[in-house]
């Protein structure tokens, strides 16, 4: 007779000579696709970050040594630490510049440099994730690419019809555009959850 709760002993017995026979694993099938290395989108970011800077710093009267030496450090930091920090750095470094633009505070380039700002963010995350001897499949691009192409599409269609229109900039014109630019980022990336 058993207590409640408690198997018989032959019940006990036949479930570890079972759990103890060895069994084959089952077979897996890996396919690799089309696919780039961890360390290509490293270097993209190292590249794309500084040219943030340096962009934002030529529209301005800056001296050219410290929009340089500004863009080396962020430089510096991606490749020693990428993620998206360095890059959401020089973005706002970007943005602090082109106030000292002549045609500040509504820049018409602002609308032409956010493209790259944006393009740094999404490739300063992307080194983030892979390390540099991975490979990233180029599906797990793609699958990002959608909204980032719309992203990217409208600001640059944004910024470049500022920049045709306005010979000299037209502060109503820009104002519309970076509002209208900011419904279409917030409708496009609202449900986005960071990858």
């Amino acid at each position: 007779m058993t207590r409640l709760g408690q198997r018989p002993r032959s019940l006990t017995a036949r479930w570890r000579a079972l759990a103890r026979r060895p069994r084959p694993l089952p077979p897996v099938d890996v396919a690799l696709r089309a696919w780039v290395p961890g360390w290509a989108l490293r270097v993209a970011a190292v590249v794309l970050v500084p040219a943030t800077v340096l962009l934002g710093a030529a529209r301005t009267d800056v001296l050219p040594g410290v929009g340089v030496a500004t863009a080396l450090a962020l430089g510096a930091w991606v490749a020693v630490r990428p993620g998206p920090g360095p890059a959401h750095v020089a973005v706002v470094v970007t943005a602090v510049l082109l106030l000292g633009s002549g045609d500040a505070p509504f820049d018409p380039a602002a609308l032409w440099l956010a493209p790259l700002g944006y393009a740094a963010v999404r490739l300063g995350w992307w080194s983030a994730q892979a390390a540099p001897r991975s490979r990233v499949e180029l599906d797990l691009l793609r699958h990002a690419a959608a909204r980032d192409l719309v992203v990217l599409g409208a600001t640059a269609a944004l910024g470049l019809g500022a920049q045709a229109l306005a010979g000299s900039p037209v502060e109503a014109l820009v104002a519309l555009g970076v509002v209208g630019l900011a419904g279409l980022a917030w409708l496009v990336v609202r449900l986005h959850d960071g990858r």
